[in-house]
């Protein structure tokens, strides 16, 4: 304890490079949310063209035979949907939020922001973990269309 009461914690020597570091760590933190929300926007058009790429070898192609029975022909639409729920992940992350923070309290503003940000940050995993499914599914059936 100093000779103010203040609890003094021992730390590391100080690096020259320390400053840099921390400035860093602090734009990391400010442009945080922007980054997930473009990320998004980045997986919301890529999500587009593979919709739009698989659409067109279904129709223009008639890539499903007649002959197959309406189950087998349903199964073709399981990439469509599966990148539909990730589209509604991404507009979920670019979607904007009313806040209720207290604005003279650092820490409502602190638990917050990082609340926000695991949300946001954890909708976008699940659309990029769909986008994935979907492109595997995708091909799975391509090929097995292939096959036949």
């Amino acid at each position: 304890m100093s000779e103010t009461g203040e609890k003094i914690y021992d730390s590391n020597p100080s690096e020259p490079d320390d400053d840099f570091w921390l400035e860093q760590g602090r734009r990391m933190l400010t442009e945080s949310l922007t980054t997930i929300r473009t990320a998004a926007n980045s997986l919301m058009t890529a999500l587009g063209v593979l919709q739009g790429i698989y659409l067109g070898i279904l129709g223009f192609s008639k890539f499903i035979p007649e002959s197959f029975p309406f189950l087998k022909k349903i199964l073709f639409v399981a990439p469509l949907i599966l990148w539909l729920i990730a589209l509604y992940f991404c507009v979920e992350v670019a979607m904007t939020e009313r806040l209720n923070i207290y604005l003279h309290s650092p820490t409502d503003i602190k638990e917050e922001s990082i609340s926000l940000m695991l949300e946001k940050q954890r909708y976008l995993e699940w659309a990029f973990r769909l986008l994935a499914l979907g492109v595997l599914t995708a091909f799975g059936l391509l090929l097995y269309r292939l096959e036949m």
